[in-house]
């Protein structure tokens, strides 16, 4: 211990400067430790917002889908009805029953009556587009949202791996912080530098 002393009496400048060196890697240190806590904070909160209105957007486009399912068969039953109704409708017109035509006139949908008066009618291609045009507007409704639902979701696991990318990184400062030998201190810090940066590139890529 004296011949430490007395080595330090007489090198003084050298004794300065390697405590100075010392406490700067601390500093360095300290300030990586910080800046990865927040980027492994920050990228786990982003992927759970994302993973969040993932999930909400998901369930949401599905009854959406459904909803547009049970339009479609409504949709179909209703066809199937006016080819009904047009069939007694026709007969009835054949045979000079006025009482039965107007009865089947009446039942038919809007869609068909206007139909009737066209020149390609009835069930031409605008009745089946006038049918079908709300179960179409309800499914692609879903099929939007169900797209922004995986778009989000994916999101989410980029995020993911920048927490883990951060995390490595953040394990690497402390064993850094542990570790005697400058050399090998430098490069576990080095290390979690290089972490950082891949970080940021992760999120912001996302």
């Amino acid at each position: 211990m004296w011949e430490n002393h007395i080595y330090s009496l007489l090198h003084p400048s050298i004794m300065n400067d390697d405590k100075a060196e010392k406490d700067w890697m601390e500093f360095m240190l300290t300030a990586m430790i910080a800046m990865l806590a927040i980027s492994t904070a920050g990228t786990a909160y982003f992927s759970h917002m994302e993973g969040s209105e993932s999930t909400h957007n998901y369930f949401t486009s599905q009854s959406i889908l459904v909803e547009a399912n049970s339009l479609f068969l409504e949709a179909n039953q209703v066809i199937i009805y006016d080819f009904n109704l047009y069939d007694g409708y026709y007969l009835a017109n054949i045979e000079g029953d006025t009482n039965a035509s107007n009865y089947y006139y009446d039942s038919m949908s809007l869609e068909l009556i206007a139909s009737l008066d066209r020149e390609n009618g009835p069930f031409d291609d605008q009745y089946y587009q006038e049918m079908y045009q709300l179960p179409n507007d309800v499914y692609e409704n879903g099929s939007i949202l169900a797209e922004e639902a995986s778009v989000q979701n994916t999101a989410s696991d980029g995020y993911q791996l920048a927490v883990l990318i951060s995390a490595v990184g953040l394990s690497l400062t402390g064993w850094a912080a542990l570790m005697a030998s400058n050399k090998l201190k430098l490069t576990f810090f080095s290390s979690s530098v290089f972490c950082l940066i891949i970080t940021i590139i992760q999120a912001f890529s996302v």
